[in-house]
């Protein structure tokens, strides 16, 4: 079985299902006069529990956005009521806050359960075959540090109906996926900064300091982070040129395809609690899931 093919039938069922419940989450995040990243934030906030929030617990799954932006983010949900500022920096659910952001889960989780195109017995089945996966990725020694997928797994809802336990699981997946990529990544000693400007020239999405800045400026850094970030991947033999025209060397391509490589082998380790014919039956069943949400 071609596991990559697994994952990303697995991603694309995942879209076709967020298609059906994004229009009611904006409508339920409207309601209570909230955007649809602050719901993001606040089910963050959640996972943290019985923490306090501070910009560094979301700096270590984000580490690409500044620790202002994100402070900027929860003042900015503290002073709509969503949350309280416990002391300088540090954040929890207010009693409106908790129970908006329960109200708009709930909701989404009950479009989930109706537009569920698999037989109950069916999709149950294939709830079971996810949470055993993720069980496995939870419980796989490092690396990576399971810290994204086990916060993840505190949204787990109940087994019935298995819909919305399915995209909980997608969710848990995808975390593990960012652990991967975190234990990949910084094991190299490269900035965050630096990593995000270099994979963006990797992929051939800009050439220029100019084009890097656009596209990351809502990452909350000036332009001189990120011409620093230029001089950092310069001088580690990453990239070459002028900040108009920049190149990824050779080296650099290695660089970058060997974090991706070791993303790949940490993450599709866990799998290996399935068998053969019990990954052909997870891609038959997301494929039905997949094609009948469309």
């Amino acid at each position: 079985m071609d596991i990559q093919k697994l994952w990303m039938v697995a991603e694309e069922a995942w879209s076709a299902l967020a298609e059906q419940f994004e229009p009611v989450a904006e409508q339920m995040c409207a309601q209570h006069d909230m955007e649809g990243r602050t719901f993001g934030l606040l089910l963050s906030v959640l996972t943290f529990e019985p923490e306090d929030t501070t910009p560094g617990h979301l700096m270590v799954r984000g580490p690409y956005t500044s620790a202002d932006e994100f402070l900027n983010r929860l003042q900015g949900a503290a002073d709509q009521g969503f949350l309280i500022e416990i002391a300088q920096g540090r954040y929890r659910l207010s009693d409106e806050g908790r129970k908006c952001t329960h109200n708009i889960a709930d909701e989404i989780r009950r479009v989930m359960a109706k537009v569920d195109p698999l037989p109950l017995e069916d999709s149950g089945r294939l709830a079971e075959l996810l949470d055993r996966l993720v069980q496995s990725c939870m419980n796989t020694p490092p690396p990576p540090n399971p810290w994204s997928i086990n916060l993840s797994y505190k949204l787990m809802p109940h087994l019935n109906p298995p819909m919305p336990f399915i995209e909980q699981a997608f969710s848990c997946l995808s975390a593990y996926r960012d652990d991967s990529h975190l234990a990949a990544w910084r094991r190299s000693g490269l900035s965050a900064i630096a990593l995000e400007s270099l994979t963006l020239l990797w992929r051939g999405e800009t050439t220029s300091l100019a084009g890097l800045y656009n596209k990351l400026f809502q990452r909350g850094h000036s332009l001189g982070i990120y011409q620093g970030a230029l001089q950092e991947l310069g001088n580690r033999g990453l990239v070459a040129g002028s900040d108009q025209a920049i190149r990824v060397t050779r080296a650099g391509k290695g660089f970058r395809n060997k974090i991706e490589a070791d993303t790949d082998k940490y993450f599709y380790l866990p799998w290996s609690c399935l068998k053969e014919s019990e990954m052909s039956e997870m891609l038959a069943l997301l494929t039905r899931m997949r094609d009948g949400l469309k």
